[in-house]
């Protein structure tokens, strides 16, 4: 008996990193003519990069535990919004063997905005391919990673971390590189044809996610009215409540986590120990040295969408 033919993607949400991708994920998950993989961020297309230099063996084991997991979850119910990375072709099939009638057939991997040979590795395999980019002011971006980065390293100022991050580039690409929007979207314009491609900016998401679905939707060739509940936010950025106490926690028990405590009562230690990161604002100074890193880069995007971008420049 010949087995079933297993429908693969021809839609990918491709970046950029900490700009509603994960909420833009889980709304088209919505919509009945859409599937999304179960695992956001596979990036199957650019685990070449990753397993060249400058990476090292610590992602190659990393993968391989990956791939190890992988073999449990695949066989059973796919449970969604699981964040794995694959790395066989074979298992990233898989991932799509629930598709049903669905016309449109997803993969939402950040990765694949800025790894070198993502593009191109797409195109070899599923040429007629779509794609959604949502872009991010440069220096709201760096600073929402530098926010995340707290829970880490809680006494780091941002000049020191922007400092680290640009001087050793090749460990730090998805954050530094990523936001060369200029530099990428050239890539991929070489590989790809304009009309296959859209690009949203992350301030006219937040000022109204229907009109960027509606619009994503029409590009996708779905039912573009279909209603989509925004009630619930995904993946939203927290810090520690109290700076202080958590640098002295990181200090004493720096391998102490909370997998130990029910999952209910979980979530609600977690809701006390952080909070959203809304206080937390970006120094003038440091938005300008960002601003001028990023210039030529941010003009240079401007002119590939035709849109004012002046704003990120301020």
């Amino acid at each position: 008996m010949t087995p079933p033919t297993v429908r693969l993607p021809n839609f990918f949400l491709a970046g950029v990193a900490k700009s509603g991708t994960t909420a833009l994920h889980a709304y088209l998950s919505q919509h009945p003519q859409v599937f999304m993989s179960p695992i956001k961020e596979p990036w199957y297309f650019g685990i070449a990069d990753l397993l060249a230099p400058p990476y090292g063996d610590e992602v190659r084991e990393a993968l391989q535990r990956d791939r190890a997991w992988l073999q449990h979850y695949l066989p059973g119910p796919h449970e969604p919004n699981v964040w794995k990375y694959v790395m066989e072709w074979d298992d990233y099939v898989r991932l799509f063997r629930d598709v049903q009638d669905q016309p449109v057939v997803g993969d939402a991997s950040t990765g694949y905005f800025w790894l070198p040979s993502a593009a191109a590795a797409i195109r070899a395999k599923l040429p007629d391919a779509r794609f959604a980019f949502m872009l991010r002011d440069p220096a709201d971006r760096l600073f929402t990673l530098y926010v995340l980065n707290l829970a880490r390293q809680p006494d780091i100022t941002f000049p020191a971390w922007f400092q680290l991050v640009v001087e050793a580039p090749q460990l730090f690409p998805s954050i530094i590189g990523a936001g060369r929007y200029a530099t990428h979207l050239e890539r991929w314009g070489t590989i790809w044809p304009r009309e296959r491609m859209r690009i949203y900016l992350y301030d006219d998401y937040r000022a109204d996610p229907r009109a960027v679905l509606h619009d994503l939707f029409r590009f996708l060739d779905v039912r573009p009215d279909f209603p989509i509940d925004f009630s619930r936010r995904h993946h939203e950025t927290t810090v520690p409540r109290f700076r202080f106490l958590h640098a002295l926690r990181q200090r004493m028990f720096p391998d102490a986590g909370l997998r130990w405590i029910p999952g209910g009562a979980r979530r609600v230690l977690r809701r006390l120990y952080r909070r959203r990161r809304d206080a937390l604002v970006m120094d003038p100074t440091d938005r300008r040295m960002v601003v001028e890193y990023y210039r030529d880069e941010i003009g240079r995007t401007a002119t590939l969408m035709g849109r004012d971008l002046s704003a990120w420049l301020r």
